[in-house]
């Protein structure tokens, strides 16, 4: 897949999972353990993670190694990693269902999780889904219009999905088809026209969740 600058996105490895942990922390009132990304990560078959890269500012990042190494993976501290977002996708014959996507909330607002997504429906395709889909919050306005913006339509309700009581929609985009292809080539187009015109320093004062 080609990348579009300033970021990267690359398979996720054991060494991320504690910045994705902090991550997971941040983005969900019920965040999954550490220890559930590395079971992925080492045991699953069936599913894939990647995750998202903040821009190389060229500062040299201290090298960790030995006891301090494992003290900071340890306590799941994020220092030195350049990671601001991930996603997961689980696969089941041949349906690809997102299963986690996130982004850091200093950099939410800036295109990044549709990045996270648009890599997410390109992998289904490449591997030969047919079908992909996600749980969203009914409440969530913004990430339901970027699903809808990517083809994804509503399939079912979730009742009391979310811990809280709230329901969750499951939307679905068939994206096997070859006037779907095209259309993405649009939207990654557009995109990274976005990243590529945007500075590498962000603010706090995102409204978006992804």
């Amino acid at each position: 897949m080609n990348q579009p600058s300033p970021y990267v996105i690359r398979p996720m490895e054991p060494g991320d999972v504690p910045t994705v942990a902090v991550l997971e922390r941040l983005s969900f009132a019920t965040p999954w353990p550490a220890s559930s990304f590395l079971y992925e990560l080492n045991h699953s078959q069936q599913s894939s993670y990647h995750v998202l890269l903040k821009p190389d500012t060229g500062e040299a990042m201290p090298v960790e190694r030995g006891w301090r190494r494992w003290l900071r993976d340890l306590l799941g501290r994020a220092e030195g990693s350049r990671v601001i977002g991930y996603v997961g996708l689980r696969f089941h014959s041949a349906e690809a269902h997102v299963s986690t996507i996130a982004v850091h909330p200093d950099w939410r607002g800036k295109g990044l999780g549709e990045l996270l997504l648009l890599t997410a429906i390109e992998q289904a395709r490449a591997l030969g889904s047919s079908v992909l889909s996600l749980e969203v919050r009914a409440s969530n306005r913004v990430a339901q219009a970027l699903y809808r913006k990517y083809g994804f339509h509503f399939g079912s309700v979730h009742r009391g999905y979310y811990q809280d009581g709230e329901d969750a929609w499951l939307m679905e985009v068939d994206v096997r088809r070859e006037t779907y292809g095209a259309r993405l080539n649009v939207l990654r187009q557009a995109l990274e026209t976005r990243l590529r015109g945007q500075p590498a320093d962000v603010g706090q004062n995102s409204r978006d969740t992804l």
